[in-house]
């Protein structure tokens, strides 16, 4: 009989749980929502700044004279208390006046990724933002999106940590860098300027017209370059890193593998730990 209320007791302390966590799950809460929003512009040759967290980021060509910017936002969080928390903490941040037009998701001051401030919350913003052709971009995300740029003229900055990087039919780039995805460049004229690329875990396919002029200089860690245009070798300069420390003197020396194409021009800074580098013809 003892064992008999024995586990009768047991039954009823497990069905007291279940009831708890019930009550717990019933508590999150998790809103969806869309909207857009217009920011006119004065100038030939504004900029775009635009950091998320959570979600794509596409930027895509548009008139002149205005940035707009639409998002779909998916919210949620295991209470209402973390939800109006969350509100705070991975709000939007958008900054706009005649010339540029910035967006973070949370405030650009806030190192979010060091604290956790608001544990188990999450915000999901799929981002997509028309600009005039000539602007400057600057584009990110961080988690479970891609970044992809079509079709802009102005110079390109677009980085991920855990997605990949697409960037269609460019002019010129500046930086462009995914630590966990591939990266996709491709330039509808020979680029005329500089620009580095970089990831770790993740192949980088560059493309560009068969007439372009290039010097690029490879750094593949574990990876093979593979070419669809003639490539010769040449000499890159060692980059030197000097510090001070303790009273000595420390310096750090890397010496790149070099390539030219037609004749050589910008130089493209390509790095990759895990990846391969493709090199091929615009089509």
């Amino acid at each position: 009989m003892k064992s008999v209320n024995a586990n009768r007791a047991v039954f009823m302390l497990v069905l007291s749980l279940a009831a708890q966590v019930d009550t717990v799950a019933a508590k999150s809460v998790e809103k969806r929502g869309e909207w857009s929003e217009r920011y006119g512009l004065t100038t030939e040759e504004p900029t775009l700044e635009i950091h998320n967290i959570w979600g794509d980021v596409r930027v895509l060509p548009g008139p002149e004279g205005e940035i707009t910017l639409k998002a779909v936002e998916h919210r949620s969080a295991p209470s209402q208390e973390l939800f109006d928390r969350s509100l705070e903490v991975y709000g939007l941040d958008i900054q706009a006046d005649e010339e540029s037009v910035a967006v973070f998701v949370g405030s650009h001051r806030q190192s979010w990724h060091r604290n956790d401030p608001c544990r188990r919350c999450r915000v999901d913003y799929q981002f997509a933002v028309h600009v005039p052709p000539n602007t400057r971009v600057y584009a990110s995300t961080v988690n479970d999106g891609r970044v992809e740029v079509s079709d802009i003229r102005g110079p390109i900055n677009a980085d991920n940590v855990n997605g990949s990087v697409t960037i269609l039919n460019a002019s010129a780039c500046e930086s462009v860098e995914s630590i966990n995805g591939e990266v996709r460049l491709s330039f509808r004229v020979p680029p005329d300027s500089d620009c580095a690329i970089d990831t770790i875990n993740g192949d980088i396919h560059l493309q560009v017209p068969d007439n372009s002029g290039l010097d690029i200089a490879l750094d593949l860690g574990n990876g093979r370059m593979t070419s669809e245009l003639p490539v010769d070798p040449i000499a890159i300069p060692a980059r030197v890193e000097h510090r001070e420390t303790g009273g000595g003197h420390r310096y750090r020396i890397e010496q790149a593998a070099g390539i030219r194409l037609a004749g050589g021009g910008p130089v493209f800074s390509v790095k990759s730990m895990n990846g391969d580098l493709r090199i091929q013809k615009t089509n």
